[in-house]
């Protein structure tokens, strides 16, 4: 998916995010997802960050150094 929660008001995206991550859980299926969204940190296994357009690290959510305002 390619920005799911882009343009949408902060319950809706929240919804759309639980979506699918239930579909994941239920059906055993993989969603990857492009974004800028860092609300959806927490219902990620791992975490690909882009950084001037090429790949930058791979970091399973576990290894994240979570701040409020600030993910490094």
């Amino acid at each position: 998916a390619d920005e799911p929660t882009g343009n949408l008001d902060l319950h809706t995206g929240e919804e759309i995010i639980q979506l699918l991550s239930a579909l994941s859980r239920e059906l055993g299926v993989t969603v990857i997802s492009a974004t800028h969204d860092h609300k959806m940190l927490a219902t990620s296994d791992r975490i690909l960050w882009i950084k001037d357009g090429r790949k930058d690290r791979l970091q399973r959510r576990e290894e994240l150094n979570i701040r409020v305002g600030k993910v490094s």
